[in-house]
This record gives structure tokens, C-alpha cells and sequence, in this order.
């Protein structure tokens, strides 16, 4: 399920399924600014601010704010007692914030046999300049593959600069990537799918989509990785057995890999997804994600 509200000001409460984890994220052009976020849970009980976000020019920073019941890892909210809503506080203006939570365990998408390959500029995610980040940036590049698609003049290096989590000490920060996209003029927003099907209601449209995916030894044949435990790669069309993708990890970029096995390493692995899309698309965005079959 995604909630989202557009120009919420600097506060915002966002009403959810009951879930017991969810993602939340914001756009926002001001250059520094910070979030806390209020957990309300269906029990009645309403957490103390939870410190979430940090950023500046010069850094971003995950806070990781917790109380006894619920807490934030990296971009994860996750609680003992399930969420009800979550409210968000900002020192700046936000363009936009959402809150994504999980379907219903064996929710479904209406099947999509074929959707053409979408246009996507491949990129891979190791830059020659920067030897050090050998393996590290598939989500920076995943993001600016989609940038490019939409007409935002990215480069891989740049973006990981600009998501980096210092934090984390990475650039796979769900909630950073997807903010990165909002301050470049378009709507960005993590949301949870139910798998490639749903993926292809937004290729029909003319959106791809990055996906987090992990895998283990064997899982996932043709990929160049042995095994991982968080991958994104952007897919940008399906055929009745094969995912067409540009994998950021692969030689050639562009490859395809087995629509089953790919099925089974994003729904293992969550079903995370970055929507990006401009911004008059906003609500499309969250109805294709709240119904598949719009």
C-alpha cells in the first residue's frame, strides 16, 4: 500500500494498513533540512519522535531514532506493535512524503505475459575514475539510468555522491535515492510490489522500474554475481519467460534473466521498488501501486 501527500508543508500524518514495517519517503529541493518521525500504532499508543533523516550539500545521514516498541534501521521502519500511521515532521518544505507498506502475504498483480522493452540508457554502476567503489554503486546507477530515461542529464558517480548514506556508509539508502530523484525535478518514491507483474502494469505505461533483488548461489542463472544480499537493477520489459533488464552489475548492461528466478529474488527479497516518474504522474504512481489492474 502507498500513502502519499503532495506539498504537506512540514508536517504530515499518513494513515496505513496495519503493517509492522514501512518505508517513507520525501521530496524536497531545500539543500539541508531533517525529518523525525511519530509512529501511531493500533494498540493507541503513539511513539516519541524517531529521529529518521539528515542532509546537507555536504552529507547525508541516517539516524536509525527507536523507542522500546518501534525503531528505524537505515530505511526501514519497523515495529513490534503493528503501524497505524506514521506522521512526519520536517524542518523544511517537502514537495511531497509517502509511506509505503507491504500487500497482503500472497497479493498478486494481474498477469502480463509481454510488455515491450522500454527505451533505458544503460549504464553500469563501476566507474573507471573511481576504482574504490568497485561493486558498491548498483543502486546509484539503477537511479541514474532512470534520471536518464526521463530526461535528467545523470551520471553514475554524480548520483552516488549524491545518495551516498554516511551512515550507512553506502549508496543503497532506499529513501535517499528516491529523494534524489524528487530534488531533480521529479517524483520519486520507494514503494513495496507484488512482484514482476505488478512491475509490468508500469511498464505498460511507459515507466520502468528499479527492483531490489537478492539471491544465492545458483538462483538467479546468467547474473554476474555469485550471490547477494541487495542488488538493484532497472527492468524495462517482460517476455512470457525472460525479464528484460539492464542489470548495472552485468558486462553488457543490458541482458535478460529468467522471469521466474528474477520473480523469486525480488518477492525474497521484499519486493522493493523505485517508482520515478514526473511529477503530473504522482498519482498515477499510487494507483497502479495500490491496484495493479487500474
Amino acid at each position: 500500500m502507498l500513502r502519499l501527500i503532495e506539498q504537506p508543508g512540514q508536517h504530515a500524518l499518513l494513515h496505513v494498513p496495519a503493517a509492522t514495517r514501512a518505508v517513507v519517503s520525501w521530496n524536497a529541493v531545500a539543500p539541508n533540512g531533517a525529518l523525525a518521525l511519530i509512529a501511531h500504532r493500533v494498540d493507541g499508543s503513539v511513539s516519541e519522535p524517531l529521529l529518521y533523516v539528515r542532509w546537507s550539500p555536504d552529507e547525508r545521514r541516517s539516524l536509525d531514532g527507536a523507542d522500546p516498541t518501534t525503531g528505524i534501521a537505515v530505511d526501514v521502519v519497523r515495529s513490534e506493535v503493528p503501524l497505524s500511521g506514521i506522521e512526519v515532521t520536517s524542518t523544511v518544505p517537502l514537495d511531497a512524503v509517502a509511506v509505503a507498506t507491504p500487500p497482503p502475504r500472497g497479493a498478486s498483480a494481474p498477469a502480463r505475459q509481454q510488455v515491450g522493452a522500454l527505451d533505458v540508457p544503460p549504464l553500469a554502476q563501476d566507474v573507471a575514475a573511481y576504482p574504490q567503489a568497485r561493486g558498491r554503486w548498483c543502486s546509484a546507477a539503477a537511479l541514474a539510468m532512470l534520471l536518464r530515461f526521463h530526461g535528467i542529464a545523470a551520471d553514475v558517480a554524480g548520483v552516488a555522491h549524491g545518495v551516498e548514506d554516511a551512515a550507512y556508509g553506502g549508496t543503497g539508502n532506499w529513501a535517499f535515492n528516491v529523494a534524489y530523484a524528487g530534488a531533480h525535478g521529479l517524483r520519486g518514491v520507494v514503494a513495496y510490489l507484488r512482484g514482476l507483474d505488478h512491475v509490468g502494469a508500469f511498464l505498460a505505461v511507459g515507466l520502468p522500474v528499479a527492483i531490489s533483488i537478492a539471491w544465492e548461489r545458483g538462483q538467479l542463472p546468467g547474473v554476474p554475481l555469485e550471490r547477494s544480499e541487495g542488488h538493484l537493477l532497472v527492468v524495462r520489459g517482460l517476455e512470457p519467460s525472460a525479464a528484460l533488464v539492464h542489470d548495472p552489475a552485468h558486462p553488457d548492461v543490458a541482458t535478460s534473466y529468467p522471469r521466474a528466478a528474477l520473480e523469486r529474488a525480488f518477492r525474497g527479497h521484499g519486493g522493493v521498488a523505485y517508482l520515478v516518474a514526473p511529477r503530473e504522474r504522482s498519482t498515477e504512481l499510487v494507483v497502479l501501486t495500490n491496484d495493479p489492474a487500474a
